[in-house]
């Protein structure tokens, strides 16, 4: 084998143990059903920020819902959220759609296009995408009082309506 061939070959190895250590990172990143939540961290469309970067306990239940404004199943979801925080304002539990993949003009017309009432944040640095190791949207995230997750759920396919439904019914204080 020649000197570039023996070059190419170790710099090909080098890369691929890269990726491998990148793959095995990001495998143990994320949050993990019944344990503790990852901080998040956003920023309202009024440019306010929300959320905790570190954190031991939420002062309620949340519901943290990631989306894209380009996500088509995301534009069904989070309407039908909306409307399950008007219909159970009673809940113990805070509802914040977290957006990612834009920016904060392009999310402001995204809830007005689809006209919710419901909380808007923008994942501004990507920090929280991260931290959750959000790969598939619409991703919805159910941490506890005491900062468990407690349900992770990707999409949103027929039934779904009914298990978020019983989830807000079962949170009504």
């Amino acid at each position: 084998m020649s000197s570039l061939g023996i070059i190419v070959l170790v710099i090909v190895s080098i890369l691929f143990g890269f990726f491998i250590n990148a793959v095995i990172y990001h495998s143990k990143q994320g949050a993990k059903l019944g344990g503790p939540a990852p901080g998040f961290y956003a920023e309202l469309l009024d440019g306010s920020k929300i959320g905790f970067i570190e954190w031991d306990r939420p002062p309620q239940s949340l519901l943290l819902c990631f989306v894209s404004p380009r996500c088509t199943v995301c534009r069904q979801l989070v309407p039908y959220l909306d409307e399950l925080v008007e219909k159970y304002p009673k809940t113990k539990m805070d509802v914040i759609i977290v957006g990612i993949n834009g920016d904060n003009a392009e999310f402001k017309k995204w809830k007005e296009s689809l006209k919710l009432k419901i909380k808007v944040a923008v994942d501004v640095d990507n920090i929280s995408k991260m931290r959750y190791a959000v790969y598939s949207l619409p991703a919805v995230y159910r941490i506890s009082s005491g900062g468990l997750v407690k349900m992770i759920h990707t999409g949103f396919r027929p039934g779904d309506d009914v298990m978020f439904k019983n989830l807000f019914k079962g949170m009504v204080k």
